[in-house]
């Protein structure tokens, strides 16, 4: 049941992402809704289903917008195997810590994917100001996105029944 309320989660997230309009006066920045679900899943699950929505999430952004499949699987797989080494250190059951999580790897999401393209020579030269707005519009997304996420994802496991128990977490 786990795999088919992630499932859901993902396609829901990409729906709602590529559907919200990007905001000019935040570098066209939009909710990093697929991301914040990939962060789920490194906070409460394993580290086998933390991987997967990371990669379907990647795949899934990747295929929505311009950038080069795998691009973004690679942000997301590298924090989410950052998340899950340090989960245990973290309040993982507090919406503050989702959501300053969510804000700091939107940010670097963005830098990173930017960097990428930057060092394959994909990216057009875009002002140093312009990604940092980009990052900042993208980081306060996350803010307010990652804990909609969580909350709506732990409220759909706890209604159909998924019971998060320790040797998975």
């Amino acid at each position: 049941m786990t795999a088919a309320i992630m499932i859901f989660l993902l396609l829901a997230a990409g729906l709602l992402q590529s559907l919200m309009p990007a905001m000019a006066w935040m570098g066209l920045s939009k909710p990093p809704f697929l991301m914040a679900v990939a962060l789920y899943y490194a906070l409460v699950h394993s580290r086998g289903m933390a991987l997967t929505s990371a990669i379907i999430a990647g795949i899934i952004q990747d295929s929505l917008s311009l950038f080069p499949v795998g691009y973004s699987s690679l942000c997301f797989v590298v924090f989410a195997l950052a998340v899950t080494g340090t989960r245990e250190t973290l309040f993982r059951d507090s919406l503050f810590t989702v959501a300053v999580l969510g804000g700091l790897l939107s940010a670097l999401t963005t830098l990173g994917l930017y960097l990428m393209l930057h060092v394959n020579a994909m990216a057009v030269d875009m002002p140093p100001w312009w990604v940092a707005l980009k990052m900042g519009g993208t980081a306060l997304l996350g803010f307010g996105a990652a804990p909609l996420v969580w909350w709506l994802a732990s409220t759909l496991e706890c209604h159909v029944g998924v019971d998060v128990t320790e040797e998975e977490r």
